[in-house]
This record gives C-alpha cells, sequence and structure tokens, in this order.
C-alpha cells in the first residue's frame, strides 16, 4: 500500500518537475494556453487515478474508451467502403462510357 502511494507521489512529481520545465521553455505564446489546459487534464487524472484504483473504475473507463474506439473504427471502415464503392461504380461507369465510345468509333468507320 505505502508503495502504491510512494510510486503516486513519485509520478506527480515527476510529472509537476517536467511541465515546469516545459512552460519555461515555451516562449509566450498563443500556445502557451492550450499546453497549460492539457497538462491540467493530464494532472487532473493522474490525481484521480487512485480514487479510480480504490472504486475499481480504471477497468471501466478502459473498457468505455475501447468501445468507443471501436464504433469509430467502424464509422471510418464504413466510410471507406462507401468511398469505394462510389469509386468503383464510377469506374463501371466510365468503363462503359469508353466501350459506347469505341462501338460508335466503330460504326463512323465502317459508314465511312
Amino acid at each position: 500500500m505505502f508503495t502504491y502511494i510512494y510510486d503516486w507521489i513519485k509520478n506527480l512529481v515527476f510529472y509537476l518537475i517536467l511541465m515546469t520545465m516545459l512552460m519555461q521553455i515555451i516562449p509566450d505564446s498563443d500556445y502557451k494556453k492550450y499546453i497549460r489546459f492539457f497538462t491540467g487534464l493530464v494532472l487532473i487524472l493522474l490525481l484521480a487515478r487512485p480514487v479510480l484504483g480504490v472504486f475499481q473504475l480504471e477497468g471501466e473507463f478502459e473498457n468505455l474508451y475501447h468501445s468507443m474506439e471501436y464504433r469509430q473504427n467502424v464509422k471510418e471502415m464504413e466510410r471507406a467502403r462507401e468511398q469505394f464503392e462510389s469509386a468503383e461504380e464510377g469506374y463501371f461507369e466510365w468503363q462503359q462510357d469508353m466501350a459506347s465510345e469505341s462501338s460508335e468509333g466503330r460504326e463512323n468507320a465502317d459508314e465511312k
């Protein structure tokens, strides 16, 4: 138990030192507020980790993340399938147009 708390505090201190160094290195810019926001979110997650561990919710959040990631991958695959099907239809139409043009060209050549 004490090793868990010690490791947690060690991770927090390392993260805070790393973020302080990063904020000192970055020049004053518009991006600094976004970096501060993102690092704050990560800090909240680091602080909430022991609480989630006590209530055994870490696995639930991981499952939720993976299910959302899975749904996003499925949507991307469906979008890619639709694009492929539309490209395939366009190719078949182009192929038919080329075939009809070549047959018209043959008929015109035969007439001459």
